[in-house]
């Protein structure tokens, strides 16, 4: 009798939705239990269409534990949830991502089944016990909404706990594309695009976005970007870079290519352009232009030049041809007789001396050509400045054959000493060889024939160096 006072009987309701779950896990649930709690008696009855009634039967210790146990196991399913999510087709392929990769991790990450209505076996990353909850509610959910064959198409299923779906609803928010208009002038298109879409394709790889240009009849001037907002903004933002710096481009290009023209009679267009064109080519370098001179043919304009560039550029290099014009107007040339003897000083070691003359004077000098008998040379330039070289010329000739007559004049009287003693000593050695053999020698001389005639090469006179200027 005192054992049966500790057999006591409890129950406790279950959710009928749960109830596919609990056939399913039935055997295994009782068989655990049993053997945890030792003699306890478990029997489960349908009351209704609503619940299911599990009793337990047992020591009072047992029954209690198993009915804790039980609401442990079904508590979390009480809070299983199932809630819809529209999207609009459009969007569909770009929400799921390639191979639904995008949606699979949702459902990853928080825990949820998200069944697709094109798909028959829903996508599942959810704990166990939820997990058989979730088909059977999904299954049940899905045959009791009435949607036509295009809602269902926009309709995504989340099941899960409620903590969960509205995470993943959130998530799954971020997914919805956002589309941003950009204009786009028609004339920039090819730029845009690029070559068989290069451009355009750049673009979408890099901020996983999807473009789209507006059809021909339609407004051409917009291109359409769709993807997530983040990244469309930055799509959008350096789509509006590139316009910017096209259109950039393009005015300068304009800018580059103002025309100024002007009247200029061909008779200077040879003493302009300079030799080998280097006058006019400097110029152009110097003020970043272009000068077009009439072609021979053109027999209506021969007398105008077009220079292209920058406005302001254009009017610098009028000014410059101008300003060459007006010396060329105002040059003299002059000719000046040059000494041989001095014209090699007056020139310099490759023609060092006469170029720094030009530099500083401003002025052209032609020399005549080498063999040629011509001793003048030619002064090209300003009045003023032309007279000034010739002046400096002069004076650089004057003091080179000074210098030249000092050294021929102590030359000669070098030579004419030279001569004198050579004179003078000859004269004694052959006045020597007049007197007879049989002659009375002097006392101090030798008998000896060897030594009656002086030594010349003693008296040899020194050797003389050529002159140098």
């Amino acid at each position: 009798m005192k054992d049966l006072e500790y057999v006591v009987e409890d129950s406790i309701l279950i959710n009928r939705k749960f109830h596919h779950y609990f056939v399913m896990r039935r055997d295994q649930l009782i068989r655990e239990m049993t053997e945890i709690y030792a003699g306890l008696i478990i029997d489960f009855t349908y009351e209704g269409k609503q619940s299911i009634r599990v009793t337990m039967k047992g020591e009072k210790a047992c029954v209690e534990a198993a009915k804790k146990h039980i609401e442990q196991i079904f508590e979390p399913l009480g809070s299983h949830v199932t809630k819809q999510y529209v999207i609009p087709q459009k969007f569909y392929t770009f929400f799921m991502g390639p191979m639904s990769s995008k949606v699979h991790q949702i459902a990853k990450d928080y825990k949820v089944q998200l069944s697709f209505p094109d798909k028959e076996k829903p996508t599942m990353h959810i704990h166990p016990v939820a997990q058989e909850i979730g088909k059977d509610k999904g299954r049940k959910n899905t045959k009791e909404l009435p949607f036509s064959n295009q809602r269902r198409c926009k309709t995504i299923f989340i099941s899960g706990q409620m903590e969960n779906c509205k995470a993943a609803m959130e998530a799954l928010e971020y997914l919805i594309p956002v589309t941003a208009e950009v204009r786009v002038p028609s004339h920039l298109h090819p730029y845009i695009i690029g070559h068989k879409g290069s451009g355009i394709k750049k673009l979408m790889s890099e901020f996983d976005v999807h473009t789209q240009v507006s059809q021909p009849g339609g407004n051409s001037n917009i291109i359409s970007i769709m993807g997530l907002a983040a990244k469309v903004e930055q799509a959008k933002i350096k789509l509006e870079k590139q316009i910017n710096a096209l259109q950039s481009q393009i005015e300068d290009r304009a800018r580059r290519n103002f025309k100024l023209s002007f009247i200029l009679d061909p008779k200077y267009y040879c003493k302009i352009t300079g030799h080998k064109g280097l006058l006019i080519a400097q110029i152009c370098t110097e003020h970043d232009v272009t000068i077009q001179f009439p072609k021979k043919g053109n027999h209506e304009i021969q007398d105008q030049i077009v220079i292209t560039g920058y406005k302001e550029n254009t009017l610098a290099a009028k000014d410059a041809i101008m300003r060459m014009l007006y010396k060329i107007e105002k040059t003299v040339s002059k000719e000046i007789p040059l000494n041989h003897q001095v014209r090699d000083s007056i020139v310099g070691f490759t023609g060092k001396t006469i170029q720094k003359i030009m530099e500083q004077f401003q002025v052209d000098i032609r020399l005549p050509p080498k063999g040629s008998w011509n001793p003048n040379i030619t002064v090209i330039g300003l009045p003023d400045k032309v007279q000034e070289a010739i002046d400096h010329i002069l004076e650089l000739e004057k003091y080179y054959l000074s210098t030249v007559i000092k050294y021929d004049s102590q030359l000669d009287n070098f030579k004419n000493t030279c001569l004198y003693k050579i004179t003078m000593e000859s004269s004694k050695c052959f006045g020597k060889r007049d007197v007879p053999r049989n002659a009375k020698a002097t006392p101090n001389s030798p008998n000896d024939d060897s030594e009656e005639f002086p030594k010349l090469k003693q008296q040899t006179p020194p050797k003389t160096h050529p002159w140098r200027p």
